[in-house]
């Protein structure tokens, strides 16, 4: 025990009893922030955040999509001779899709059987594996995507000035059912105070 206490004593001569302290610190702290935070993945953020903040992203995309179909339509319809004023509210049935390129690896493997009477047969098997291709971008792979398919609309409500006449009416359905893939029944046009 004697010679340890005269390494050390020589150890804090050579480099400084500061340094020493410095360094001794610098351990300490290194090895708090090596501790895991108990999230679960890198970044510090954990999966049910992540799948949180993803489904925050995609409802504020269709929220953000639905506001600008709505503005051009409403500025659309409001030029219309008849109508006048105009507001129009969507609502949404799915998010935007967008669509990866993907690779198909198809194998075949063609059998014959022979069962126990004589009979023969040929069994033919398929199998289809697909995937995704994947860029780079920033370091990070992500899927090649080839399309992106708009959210489809659930329903339109217009409220406009010329709405109580039924030829008023009738052009502005046609005209929602021109713009969205959308049936007569799932359009309301109401008259504005």
């Amino acid at each position: 025990m004697e010679g340890k206490k005269v390494k050390f004593r020589e150890l804090a001569g050579q480099v400084g009893m500061p340094k020493l302290l410095l360094l001794v610190l610098a351990g300490v702290v290194l090895l708090i922030f090596s501790i895991p935070d108990g999230k679960g993945t890198e970044g510090g953020e954990s999966k049910e955040t992540a799948a949180v903040d993803g489904e925050e992203l995609a409802l504020e995309a269709m929220d953000a999509y639905a506001r600008r179909q709505e503005k051009s339509t409403e500025d659309i319809l409001s030029r219309v001779s008849g109508i006048g004023r105009v507001k129009v509210m969507l609502t949404l049935a799915t998010s935007e899709e967008k669509v990866p390129l993907q690779d198909d690896d198809t194998t075949e493997e063609d059998t014959k059987e022979t069962d126990s009477g004589g009979g023969n047969r040929d069994i033919s098997r398929y199998d289809t594996k697909k995937e995704s291709i994947l860029v780079q971008r920033e370091g990070e792979d992500s899927p090649y995507v080839v399309q992106v398919n708009s959210p489809r609309v659930e329903g339109v409500v217009v409220v406009a000035q010329g709405a109580d006449s039924a030829k008023i009416q009738t052009e502005i359905i046609e005209a929602i059912q021109a713009l969205f893939p959308i049936k007569a029944h799932k359009i309301k046009v109401m008259k504005m105070e």
